[in-house]
């Protein structure tokens, strides 16, 4: 309990007031299942479930005598007093409880509106459990409904207490979700109010958090500045969630003696299920002498791998976080020609987190193309094939929330999933199918793609924007505005760009002094691989200068062109030389590479030294 002489009462409740003398039915949906905030006394408060707060709402608007319904514990009544109101709605009722199902439910509220006397409401609890499939009802189930519509329509309402005001025999049907009652019966009935029930706003997590502190581990000790400084941070960081995970996170950090000050630790085990920040572990010293461990992966980006540093060291360190929204650690949007080392950084900078580059998260967006290929990544809704499967992205994202998320060519994807990106970027959040909750906060997102590298030309045929003679400054310059425009004019989604804000990086072409480091490195690892089979093979200098025009004759393709010609003119013909020609393990000298239809080598055998 605490003490908040400006504790205001929640919206649906303040609704339910102003509509109990005008309606006599009503439909509670949304949050149902989580504590809410309840007045026992003038400015002190405290947080209890929704069968403790609606029948005290009932009792102050002037109810006398209230009833409530389940399928698990039949009619109930509320308080020792209202135990002859069941005895006057027909039922058997020792010690204030009577067994019932819906057929003897259909009979009471007929009996509920009629009855004189005080002022009475019927809650009917778990009503979306009353029907087994919606769009089939049972004989049972439609006279259950059909007599609540007939009955909401016959109502009158009655002047009761000191003032005389009018008052309905309410009945208050409690569901998960509007549509779980028959259509007929609520949409367009003007005799029965839908009031939903919201998450609970930052008003109504204070007020109970600011009981909650004072049992944290370490607050006794603390002054009322430190108190409030971790009342604020608390109420930041639960945005989102329910008054019983506001709850639940106070009681995980007293079991696991989470101190006061670091209540932000006991916020994120509860909602990612991470005992440490694993971004604290991250060496330091390993992400300061990071560039040359990146720089020996990719070449010739080196603005390119400066940003993406930058943006993981602000990953690491935590600075620009906002508590608030739980945004994801790091978002970067790498674009550029293909073949310039855009996914290979990705992989890197996974490599430097979790030491191994195949710890990413990928997505090839291509595959996401079709309307409704959202449901693979978030899953199906409720009814639809996959639904028990859940999404792909929210699956992964659940099972490894430290992860490096890449989403490559994300241009190719449909519209539709962008606005999942938003949700993702904004409030690092994701709801699946099954309507769970997926937080991103300690995901670093990755988005390639080539968008800039070619436009349509007025007859819609694809022409290059950017071509490797114009300088990077002026790639860069085109690239980011076709970019901009995509975003903007095609898409008309520039809010998933102001998420992404200054950290769009654009990579250069493959220019030839790169292309002649990444020729050198892939022969070399190439060598490398092959010696440890037992073939000590090595190129003359005549045939590395041949090799060398061959590979690097086209960079229109990046470094991955230059790999597939290393492939055609080195690989394939070393293969197939070694194999036709027996071959043993030695030192072998290739002499001459010949171009043709298919590129043949000159292999001399050398004295073992």
């Amino acid at each position: 309990m605490v003490q908040d002489g400006s504790a205001e009462k929640a919206r649906w409740l303040r609704d339910l007031s102003r509509f109990l003398p005008l309606r006599s039915q009503f439909v509670l949906s949304g949050n149902t299942r989580d504590l809410h905030i309840l007045e026992v006394a003038p400015g002190q408060v405290t947080a209890a479930p929704l069968s403790k707060v609606l029948p005290d709402a009932l009792r102050d608007a002037g109810y006398a005598r209230i009833a409530s319904f389940d399928l698990l514990n039949g009619f109930r009544a509320v308080e020792p007093s209202d135990e002859s109101y069941l005895t006057q709605l027909g039922l058997t009722a020792p010690n204030g409880a009577a067994a019932g199902g819906i057929d003897l439910l259909s009979a009471a509220i007929e009996r509920h509106v009629g009855s004189e006397g005080a002022p009475a409401a019927l809650i009917v609890d778990f009503a979306s459990r009353l029907i087994v499939r919606n769009e089939a009802l049972s004989p049972a189930e439609h006279q259950l409904f059909s007599r609540a519509s007939i009955l909401s329509h016959s109502a009158r309402a009655r002047p009761a207490g000191e003032r005389r005001q009018p008052f309905y025999n309410a009945i208050v049907w409690i569901v998960d979700k509007e549509g779980d009652l028959p259509d007929w019966f609520l949409v367009g009935n003007p005799r029965v109010r839908h009031i939903p029930i919201g998450r609970p706003d930052h008003i109504a997590r204070r007020a109970m958090i600011r009981s909650l502190v004072r049992s944290l581990p370490g607050a006794q000790d603390a002054s009322q500045s430190e108190l409030d400084k971790c009342i604020q941070g608390f109420v930041d960081e639960t945005e989102g969630l329910l008054l019983l995970d506001v709850s639940a996170v106070a009681q995980l950090a007293r079991s696991e003696a989470v101190t006061l000050d670091r209540i932000s630790d006991a916020v994120r085990r509860f909602k990612i299920g991470v005992t440490e920040d694993p971004w604290r572990k991250i060496s330091r010293d390993k992400i300061r002498s990071a560039e040359e461990f990146v720089r020996r992966r990719v070449k010739g980006q080196s603005h390119a791998v400066t940003h993406m540093l930058d943006i993981v060291k602000r990953a690491v360190t935590g600075i620009g976080q906002s508590p608030r929204g739980g945004r994801p650690r790091g978002v970067a949007f790498l674009a550029g020609p293909t073949g310039v080392g855009k996914t290979e950084l990705a992989k890197t900078i996974t490599s430097l987190l979790f030491g191994d580059d195949s710890a990413y998260i990928r997505f090839d967006m291509s595959e996401f193309s079709a309307e409704h290929s959202d449901q693979r990544l978030i899953g199906a809704p409720p009814g639809y094939v996959g639904y028990d499967v859940g999404g792909e992205l929210t699956n992964a994202i659940r099972e490894k929330p430290f992860s490096v998320v890449l989403f490559d060519e994300i241009e190719k994807a449909h519209p539709r999933i962008l606005d999942k990106f938003l949700q993702v970027l904004d409030d690092g959040v994701l709801t699946s199918g099954r309507g769970d909750r997926v937080y991103f906060s300690e995901a670093f997102i990755v988005f390639t793609s080539n968008l800039g590298i070619y436009v349509r030309d007025s007859s819609g045929a694809r022409t290059p924007n950017v071509t490797p003679e114009e300088s990077f400054e002026s790639v860069k310059k085109k690239v980011r505005s076709e970019i901009e425009k995509h975003f903007k004019q095609v898409l008309n989604r520039p809010e998933i760009l102001n998420r992404i804000g200054e950290n769009v990086i654009v990579f250069d072409f493959i220019r030839s002094e790169v292309a002649n480091e990444i020729f050198d490195q892939m022969v070399d690892a190439l060598l490398t691989d092959v010696r440890s089979l037992g073939y000590d093979v090595s190129l003359s200098k005549s045939a590395n200068d041949t090799l060398r025009g061959l590979c690097l004759a086209d960079l229109s393709n990046g470094g991955r062109g230059i790999r597939n010609q290393v492939e055609t003119h080195l690989t394939n013909p070393l293969s197939r030389a070694l194999f036709d020609g027996g071959a043993q393990t030695g030192c072998l000298l290739i002499t001459e590479i010949s171009a043709g239809s298919s590129t043949s080598l000159h292999i001399e055998s050398e004295p073992s030294t």
